[in-house]
């Protein structure tokens, strides 16, 4: 990689370690190549898709342990009573660092080796094989407020069950999460209008995309991309910034 230098302001900053912050949980590391994200989580069970372009413009850059990283770039955050004259920060990228500077301080983070990154960038090839739809094939979309994402994430928590089961029946869904017993569960969604008629069928799903720190809408979308193969794609935005989550189920009887 070339050496390239990026000047961003204090909200841009801001912004990055938010959406940062919303991957800590389920991947390890973040490689942005030309402002975006695009890898699978730790568990490969879903695929981000994030552009940060009116972030970071095209810059590359890549995330070791991004936890820490985000506690150390939280030092860029100022107080309500200091005042900077020059309030940007630079990110430098040379071929062996990514170098965080404002007018106080200078942070240094030696790239890793790719290799050894448990989460890498998913290339357009790639990731048109892996997320492969097509309109024609849409089975549902619908809206999920905020208000019954948070309901779906204290519900997961309560029921100690991070998956989410959508029943289908003739031309309507419902969402509904249980205790692993099966002896206590909650729908929390019922009546999801189907664009055609789907015999008594169901998927299971992680809640991910319902349990992210974002004050934001979810559009679910399901389409079909096989005969027991569906697509689920949840759509938000993190102050403006689109956030996509993919991830492949199998429909069952």
């Amino acid at each position: 990689m070339s050496e390239a230098s990026i000047s961003i302001n204090r909200d841009q900053i801001n912004k990055l370690l938010g959406t940062l912050k919303l991957l800590e949980a389920s991947c390890t590391d973040c490689e942005i190549v030309g402002g975006r994200i695009r890898q699978k989580t730790n568990d490969r069970h879903s695929i981000f898709d994030i552009d940060l372009t009116s972030v970071l413009g095209d810059s590359d850059i890549v995330f070791s342990m991004i936890k820490q990283k985000i506690g150390s770039l939280k030092a860029f955050e100022l107080d309500d009573n200091v005042t900077l004259e020059d309030e940007n920060i630079v990110i430098e990228t040379t071929e062996n660092e990514h170098i965080f500077t404002d007018a106080m301080s200078k942070i240094r983070f030696r790239k890793p080796v790719r290799k050894f990154l448990d989460n890498t960038f998913i290339t357009e090839e790639k990731f048109n094989q892996s997320v492969n739809y097509s309109e024609d094939n849409l089975i549902f979309s619908t809206t999920v407020s905020t208000y019954i994402s948070k309901r779906i994430k204290n519900l997961a928590l309560a029921l100690n069950n991070e998956t989410i089961q959508c029943d289908l029946n003739n031309f309507t869904a419902s969402l509904k999460i249980e205790t692993v017993n099966k002896e206590n569960d909650a729908i929390v969604m019922n009546a999801i209008a189907l664009n055609r008629q789907i015999p008594e069928r169901n998927f299971k799903m992680v809640y991910l995309p319902f349990a992210l720190d974002i004050n934001s809408d979810v559009q679910f979308s399901t389409y079909q991309t096989r005969d027991e193969v569906l697509l689920c794609k949840f759509e938000q935005k993190f102050y403006g910034i689109p956030v996509n989550i993919y991830t492949q189920v199998k429909l069952c009887q």
